[in-house]
């Protein structure tokens, strides 16, 4: 494969050996200023990062709901989730599901006050347009940093709450925009290799997958370790049989603690070159990110794209 030499993205590790290495196994370090193109992956974590600052509110009563984050679900054409009442109120758990195909683009603002919102980047007062709704069709209203009775962005918070909110925006705007690309879905991936493998003479890169390659080597350049996984893994979304791709995604997910997510896109990588000349030192690592990840050697096996918890 005439992709990027390997020996390239290595450079990463020196980039990364620059950075403070104060982070969590799994935990983000945002910029500032994100992207509205966030991978799955990408787009999984800041929702999972921000989840404790989101509220539904079922039209038809004065109540809210908090989001499980571990129940957290997102594909290329939805997102799920579990909501519970707030501590010391009542009640059962709904389950409810996110239209994102339907939703506008948004924005995150943050005021003076000890609360974010967002709203229709279009303009508008209120985000009304999220299409909420549990299994029996009761719609709600999605909050972002603040209820009727509280206001989760507190003065202690608030700049972890703006960031919170800028990247949840960023990746309901990024979810989005994958639906109405992939109105189907985006195929099963094992079959996807099977048929790529079989194949005698591979196809080029995809286009989009190619410049997304061009601004992943770009980031590196750059010192962006965390854009150039997002531009890796936006690529992989647009063509999962680039196998290189795959192989250069899990390097900086693993190199930036996302260990789940780097034994995944390695996996995915094996699937499609199962006889590599680096096969097996690619099965070590899988199994030292799933150890560091908190997964049994056999957890993780190859998923492709559609989906991501």
């Amino acid at each position: 494969m005439k992709n990027i030499p390997r020996i390239f993205i290595l450079l990463a590790g020196l980039f990364l050996a620059l950075m403070p290495a104060n982070q969590a196994a799994g935990q983000p370090q945002y910029s500032s200023s994100p992207t509205n193109a966030l991978s799955l992956w990408q787009a999984g974590h800041a929702i999972d990062n921000a989840s404790k600052y989101i509220t539904v509110e079922p039209l038809s009563e004065k109540t809210d709901y908090s989001i499980d984050p571990g129940s957290i679900k997102i594909t290329a054409v939805g997102m799920e989730f579990d909501a519970v009442y707030r501590k010391g109120r009542k009640g059962g758990t709904k389950h409810l599901q996110v239209n994102v195909k339907d939703l506008v683009k948004v924005s995150a603002t943050c005021g003076d006050h000890s609360y974010c919102e967002l709203r229709p980047a279009a303009g508008g007062d209120k985000l009304g347009e999220l299409a909420v709704q549990d299994k029996d069709g009761v719609q709600y209203e999605l909050w972002f940093g603040w209820t009727e009775f509280e206001r989760p962005c507190g003065s202690a918070e608030k700049g972890e709450c703006i960031q919170s909110a800028y990247w949840f925006a960023a990746a309901l705007n990024g979810l989005h925009e994958l639906a109405i690309s992939h109105p189907a879905g985006l195929g099963d991936f094992h079959a996807q290799a099977a048929a790529w493998r079989a194949l005698t003479t591979k196809p080029a890169l995809a286009e989009n997958a190619r410049i997304l390659r061009l601004a992943a080597e770009d980031a590196i350049k750059r010192q962006k370790p965390d854009e150039a996984l997002n531009d890796f893994e936006l690529g992989v979304q647009a063509d999962p049989t680039w196998a290189q791709g795959w192989f250069n995604a899990a390097l900086l997910a693993g190199e930036l603690g996302f260990f789940a997510d780097a034994a995944e896109h390695m996996q995915n990588y094996l699937e499609l070159l199962p006889d590599a000349a680096d096969a097996k030192s690619a099965r070590d690592q899988i199994d030292l990110w799933k150890y560091k990840a908190g997964q049994s050697p056999s957890a993780a096996q190859a998923t492709g794209v559609p989906g991501k918890k």
